[in-house]
């Protein structure tokens, strides 16, 4: 089942119609035309309200993957205190956008942080202190696939300081390719021009998460942009009885 077969499924199960669709996610007739179809895809812009009016997450839209039930990605998701904008923050907490429906991931990822989130994430203000990290350009997003398993999990809650960009070798970033959001280990690579990187995935099967070069040519044409470093990650476990 690919992408616009998902659609109409979830259409057809709402009974929603493409009139509806266009309604909700703000997309043109067209546009959303195409996704029924099956010529395109929803693309960053939409694709947060496409799932919301089709109430289903983007991995099972976009992929057909289902969060297994009762994992510890599940929990990790489904376990996040959250904040609404307004609520009085407690003295020595720094609030935090969180993002719930933002994910980084080896391919196929998508970004929506262009907007303050309604949502918040408490930090203690000593630990923001502790990690250099500035609160007003921090997010709290999520994994989303296995290129850096371990380290990092499917579903995991994890936040980027978007304004600590430069690359030092050995640290996690997440970065845009085109329409792509992506979380790797980044060194930098010169071979083909000063400003290139190398991105690693932290996952060992390198035939399917090879390391990925990109020369100051590629960046300029793929559109590559840094979003900025990881520094921290939400860690669950389940408790045996």
């Amino acid at each position: 089942m690919d992408t616009a077969e998902r659609i109409n499924l979830r259409m057809k199960e709402l009974d929603l119609s493409q009139a509806d669709l266009i309604r909700s996610t703000g997309a043109g007739r067209a546009t959303v035309h195409g996704w029924v179809q099956g010529t395109s895809k929803p693309s960053a812009k939409h694709i947060s309200a496409v799932c919301k009016a089709l109430k289903t997450t983007p991995q099972w839209l976009l992929d057909g993957v289902t969060v297994p039930e009762k994992s510890n990605a599940d929990i990790a998701t489904m376990e996040v205190g959250i904040y609404q904008d307004g609520d009085p923050v407690p003295d020595g907490y720094v609030a935090i956008d969180y993002y719930d429906d933002v994910f980084v991931s080896a391919g196929n990822g998508y970004l929506n942080l262009e907007k303050p989130s309604n949502n918040k994430m408490l930090f203690p203000a000593d630990l923001i202190r502790e990690c250099n990290v500035e609160p007003s350009t921090t997010k709290v997003i999520h994994v989303r696939g296995e290129s850096m398993f371990p380290k990092l999990k499917d579903g995991q809650a994890i936040s980027i300081d978007m304004s600590a960009r430069t690359i030092y070798d050995g640290e996690i970033y997440a970065f845009q390719v085109g329409d792509d959001t992506k979380i790797k280990y980044l060194f930098n690579w010169n071979n083909e021009g000063k400003g290139g990187f190398k991105a690693v995935s932290a996952n060992s099967d390198k035939n399917q998460f090879p390391d990925e070069y990109y020369s100051p040519g590629r960046i300029e044409s793929e559109g590559v942009s840094i979003l900025g470093q990881y520094w921290w990650k939400q860690v669950v476990k389940r408790i045996r009885r």
